[in-house]
């Protein structure tokens, strides 16, 4: 009764501290958020360049500053890559508007036949009666803050990028000095080394998934016929990071724009059943496979995370909840307070990783 008697008051203690800093998340998002994406693309790029001073006959020959300079050149030439694909299937979807309207008055020409409808609307009065319903000066006032607001957090997170990076061995002395005794840095040592691993891990394990998500995908897309099959499953990587709603929002995409640019059920259902089958098939057996118990988060603390995470932070949340919710379980493991929390936020209990690595499901 005891130890019972202690935990109560501990847990309450560790919700009450977790919900003053799910408030402090909220009002310091417009700070906080460039800062931990600045820290996100920090960590890729030390990643890059760790890969590339590690690569078994290049890095022997390779000086720290040139894996510095070739991980810039390759994140850069991923996201000029990016914006040409961008750009092409834009100037792409103006050639094929023509099309899309036709298929699109056909659908709405046919449903309105199956419906008994007297008066059938043209595509013209449908877009009239949309644009009439919606406030364009708002619209495009707010879109012109969107962006401006992107372009500027762009350039924040790079500055918070270049400092994390200039910052990264004394941070990491500061981090371990917190402690007041060796044991304390210790554990502060371990536990970085604990994030650091997890989550590289993860990502890893997770970008791999995703790309045989993607490349599947487009399989599918290109057997079907569907245009930018490539976007689309670029997309359809991205995507597969969120957890669950991704998945779903990476199929409905595609699947829209088949029966758009057909304009008939058949390769609609194609695309449809195809696309879910990857999904299933490697979601439900693939993934768990490879990721095993790595994570050691709940599948139920993985999906109230995600929507803690998007009402916080949006589409940063959503993308960044697992990694952020696996810190918070290892920083809540290390203090009594909150230990409770990292418990119930464990899949199997054990927060320790002499316990994982005893649990029987790992040694297997």
């Amino acid at each position: 009764m005891s130890a019972a008697t202690d935990t109560l008051p501990r847990l309450a203690a560790g919700a009450v501290l977790a919900i003053a800093i799910g408030y402090i998340l909220h009002i310091g998002r417009p700070i906080l958020v460039p800062l931990v994406l600045g820290v996100f693309v920090a960590y890729i790029f030390m990643t890059i360049t760790d890969w590339l001073r590690n690569a078994p006959v290049l890095g022997r020959f390779l000086p720290g500053w040139l894996a510095h300079v070739g991980a810039i050149v390759l994140i850069a030439a991923v996201i000029w890559g990016l914006v040409l694909m961008v750009t092409g299937n834009i100037a792409q979807v103006e050639r094929q508007m023509p099309v899309y309207r036709e298929n699109l008055q056909a659908l709405i020409d046919r449903f309105s036949g199956l419906l008994a409808l007297e008066e059938v609307p043209t595509l013209p009065e449908v877009f009239q009666r949309a644009v009439a319903a919606i406030d364009l000066g708002k619209v495009v006032g707010s879109t012109v803050g969107v962006v401006a607001a992107m372009l500027g957090n762009i350039l924040v997170i790079f500055i918070y990028t270049a400092f994390v990076l200039m910052e990264r061995r004394a941070l990491m002395d500061k981090l371990e000095r917190l402690a007041d005794t060796p044991a304390g840095a210790q554990r502060i040592a371990a536990a970085l080394g604990e994030i650091s691993e997890r989550i590289g891990r993860y990502l890893t394990l997770k970008a791999f998934v995703s790309a045989v998500v993607g490349l599947a995908s487009w399989a599918i897309m290109r057997l079907v016929g569907i245009d930018y099959a490539e976007f689309w499953a670029v997309l359809i990587f991205i995507l597969n990071f969120i957890p669950y709603v991704g998945s779903f929002i990476a199929v409905l995409l595609p699947v829209a724009l088949s029966l758009v640019q057909f304009g008939t059920l058949g390769p609609f259902l194609v695309a449809l059943f195809g696309l879910m089958a990857v999904q299933v098939a490697v979601g439900n057996f693939l993934e768990p496979k490879l990721m095993g118990r790595s994570l050691n988060l709940s599948p139920v603390v993985i999906l109230l995370s995600l929507a803690a995470w998007s009402a916080l932070w949006g589409v940063v949340g959503a993308f960044l909840c697992v990694p952020i919710t696996v810190i918070m379980m290892i920083i809540f493991a290390e203090f009594e307070v909150t230990r409770p929390l990292a418990i119930l936020l464990s899949q199997d209990g054990r927060i320790d990783p002499g316990e994982e690595a005893k649990s029987p499901s790992r040694s297997g």
